[in-house]
């Protein structure tokens, strides 16, 4: 069986009716005055949803420009092996190759917990 958060979400009591030869003014009018009320709900229910989506919409495009940012920084440090050998040669004999800055000597790093 299926949760029920609330008696707007239930169908109601599947019975059988007895037909009736005239129809009770007071039943219909309590009967559309229920439907309005579960109209509005769902109205209200249909705008918090509608607005919840918008702001997931936006925050799915944030994160979605900055996994491409962060895509595009890695492609940019992921130089091929050749290419870092000989800036290294280029670096140690104190020459400039290329025209290019020479890189900055790695220190040694301590990785304790």
């Amino acid at each position: 069986m299926a949760h029920v958060r609330g008696l707007h979400e239930t169908g109601g009591i599947q019975a059988l009716h007895v037909v009736r030869a005239k129809a009770q003014p007071g039943t219909l009018t309590t009967k559309l005055a229920r439907l309005d009320h579960q109209r509005g709900l769902l109205e209200r229910q249909l705008a918090v949803w509608t607005e919840k989506q918008q702001v997931t919409r936006e925050r799915l495009t944030v994160v979605e420009k900055q996994m491409a940012e962060v895509g595009r920084l890695v492609r940019a440090c992921t130089v091929p092996r050749r290419g870092r050998r000989r800036r290294a040669a280029v670096a140690a004999a104190g020459g400039q190759g290329d025209g290019a800055v020479a890189p900055s000597q790695k220190q040694p790093m301590k990785l304790e917990y």
